[in-house]
């Protein structure tokens, strides 16, 4: 009978222990679950200010505010073509 009841008691503190281990695992998983939402908010935001500066870029008056700039290119004034039709 003591046997049984140690038994018993053995059994009851391991199932506690592991319960134990269980809920801890549960929590960090919980806690890793929202430091990865967190972290893709942050992603997707990151990437909505990436395609908006690469669309601002491929621009033409972006293109041409750096060619001016860097390469020191000028915007010539296009000649005026006439048909003398004499």
């Amino acid at each position: 009978m003591i046997l049984k009841i140690y038994l018993s008691l053995t059994i009851i503190f391991l199932l506690s222990v592991e319960k134990i281990k269980l809920s801890w695992e549960i929590s960090t998983l919980h806690n890793n679950y929202e430091n990865l939402q967190i972290d893709y908010e942050k992603i997707i935001d990151l990437n909505l200010k990436l395609i908006t500066q690469s669309n601002l870029e491929k621009s033409p008056s972006s293109i041409e505010k750096s060619a001016k700039e860097s390469l020191g290119m000028v915007r010539q004034i296009p000649k005026k073509i006439s048909i003398n039709d004499e």
